[in-house]
This record gives C-alpha cells, structure tokens and sequence, in this order.
C-alpha cells in the first residue's frame, strides 16, 4: 500500500514539474513580448472614432493581462494597469518601494519599456490620437504618464516615422532599437521628464 502511494505520488510530482516546465517553454521571453508589429501593422490608420478597433488594438498590445481599463474619450486614450502583488517586483523592480524615475531600476523596469512601447506604437498606428494617458498602480506607486500628439511628433526619430510600414521594420527599428535599448529610454523619459508623475499609491 506504501508503495503505490508513493507511487502515485511521484507520477504527481512528476505531472507538475511537466506541466511547469511546458508552460514556460510557451511563455515567450520578455523582450520578445513587445516585438508585436503584426498587431501594430495591422491596426495602422484606424480612427480614435473607431472605439472597438482601439479597444482590441490596446488588448493586443504586450502586457495586457494587467490591463484593467480602457477610457476614449474625444481623440483621446486613457489605459490603466494594476497587476497582481506578486508580480510587481517584474514591473518595477521592487514590491516595497515607490518607483524613483531618475533611478536606473526604473529604466531596467518593464513598466519604462511599457510606458515607450504603448506611447510610440498608438501614436505612430492611431491617426488622430491627439492625447495618450498610460497610468500604473500597486501597492506602493502610484504613476501616471501623459502626453499629445505635437511632443511626440517633436520626439520622434526620422528613422521610426515610417516604422509601422511592416510589422519586421516596427519591431527592428521600434523595438530593439529604441524600446529595449536604455540610453534610448533614458533619453526618451529626459524629453518628457514631465509627462510622468510617480506618486506613493493610497
């Protein structure tokens, strides 16, 4: 009897450990997640107008599991995140401090490639968004980034202004050669120093 116990529960331990492993060889790794040019590509010259293709555009974007709302108003888009405690530390690089924005765990953080990725990939694909709000809580922070259309346009690099033409050029030239570069990032978040607003969460 003590012997088809113990079988079955090594036929147990081996299903999970299985089924774990499995499951993360599907998990793609984190980069790879914001190289999404085919959504992006697909979804270029819609209206704000158009609020079901927006709403299905900003689920499709990476991350959207933390993705609670999804506000338009006018030409504008408003998007909030709040993901599970346990995953915070992945978003931020700490469960139990506010997120400092002039500190380098912020611009190693998925929430500053996030926060580039979304602004730049609905600015370039959305014709007439005008106005972009991404705003992220947890347990500690708190952080809201705002910004329009002529800031961006001021921002944006002759070589992504035709980026969204295919989703290989979106993802090469958006993606790996800003987004998940962080002396881009640094100097993206210097430029709309601003724009972002970190404060400690209620």
């Amino acid at each position: 009897m003590k012997k088809i116990i113990l079988v079955i529960l090594c036929i147990g331990l081996g299903l999970s450990a299985g089924s774990w492993f499995v499951l993360n060889l599907q998990q793609p790794p984190e980069e790879e997640r914001f190289k999404d040019g085919q959504v992006i590509a697909r979804h270029v010259g819609i209206s704000v107008s158009n609020t079901a293709a927006i709403e299905e555009l900003v689920k499709q974007l990476p991350f959207s599991e933390a993705l609670t709302a999804v506000s338009i108003e006018g030409t504008s888009v408003k998007m909030t995140y709040e993901p599970a405690g346990k995953e915070q530390a992945d978003w931020t690089g700490s469960n139990e401090k506010t997120i400092r924005s002039a500190g380098t765990s912020f611009l190693e953080s998925r929430l500053s490639k996030l926060i580039m990725h979304h602004t730049l990939a609905l600015f370039l694909s959305v014709s007439d968004l005008s106005e972009l709000q991404i705003r992220y809580t947890d347990t500690v922070s708190d952080v809201t980034f705002e910004t329009d259309r002529q800031r961006i346009e001021d921002y944006t690099p002759r070589d992504i202004e035709r980026a969204t033409s295919s989703a290989t050029r979106f993802n090469r030239v958006v993606v790996e050669d800003y987004v998940l570069v962080e002396s881009r990032r640094s100097v993206f978040f210097k430029k709309f120093e601003d724009a972002l607003q970190i404060l400690p969460s209620n």
